[in-house]
């Protein structure tokens, strides 16, 4: 089966089929699946340490042809500008001083976190590169970005952690997901899952987990919303008794 994705080259985005050569790491796409002459050599998919769990089961489930809702995904390549710049305030270098040297005692509170929150959406915006990959993305995507004047429909933006879904690891209901978000409205959207990735439910989380709380990554999903009639999550064994043999839908009316 022929296999679709584009990975982002500045302002000289280019989308391929099938092979895929990785011009730089700042966003891979999951276009809408067209029939499309099988390419002689498959694309290689990112990896999960760059687009996290969420984005790279929706990238691979895309190029096997399921109706996936097109989108993109903002790497962890992407926000290391704004990593760096939020190392550099005093209430991470606060929350880094209060972390456990050993075992899961900590002096972190939740006022810790919030203040790093805080300095997320005070001081962080995108940078022209940041702009120029987006609006690239959405091109590669959709067709159409925001220079074009086209109605780009609204967007879901959720988070993609390296560290979450994860066979050990789930972080559910702890990162921020934007509903109903339009292009112009993306770096709002962006921020607060960005933010949430300092959430003293993330901390706690980790710490429970044994994990790292100094090296936080994350990659972020921009993904067309579709107006759901039911929404739900499916689970291919039973996660109430790890029974192999059955499936479970949990399911509700509207968005979820």
């Amino acid at each position: 089966a022929p296999t679709t994705f584009a990975v982002g080259n500045g302002r000289n985005s280019v989308m391929h089929i099938g092979l895929c050569p990785k011009m730089n790491d700042k966003y891979f796409i999951f276009p809408e699946n067209k029939e499309q002459e099988a390419p002689s050599s498959p694309a290689p998919s990112p990896k999960l340490s760059e687009v996290g769990g969420k984005a790279l089961s929706l990238i691979k489930t895309s190029e096997l042809h399921f109706p996936v809702p097109p989108g993109f995904v903002l790497t962890v390549s992407f926000f290391q500008p704004w990593l760096e710049k939020i190392k550099q305030t005093k209430a991470w270098k606060l929350f880094v001083s209060r972390l456990p040297s050993n075992g899961p005692e900590s002096n972190v509170t939740k006022e810790d976190c919030d203040a790093v929150k805080e300095q997320c959406k005070k001081i962080l915006k995108l940078t022209s590169d940041q702009r120029s990959y987006i609006q690239d993305a959405l091109k590669a995507t959709f067709g159409h970005n925001d220079n074009d004047d086209a109605d780009l429909g609204i967007f879901a933006v959720r988070s993609s952690s390296p560290e979450e879904d994860l066979a050990g690891s789930s972080f559910a209901g702890g990162y921020d997901t934007s509903l109903g978000v339009r292009s112009a409205d993306l770096q709002d959207a962006i921020i607060a899952s960005f933010a949430s990735l300092f959430d003293h439910r993330i901390y706690l989380y980790k710490i429970q987990h044994d994990m790292a709380a100094d090296t936080p990554r994350i990659a972020i999903i921009v993904q067309r919303q579709i107006s759901s009639d039911t929404s739900g999550v499916g689970f291919s064994l039973n996660p109430n008794n790890n029974c192999f043999d059955e499936v479970v839908i949990s399911s509700n009316f509207g968005l979820g």
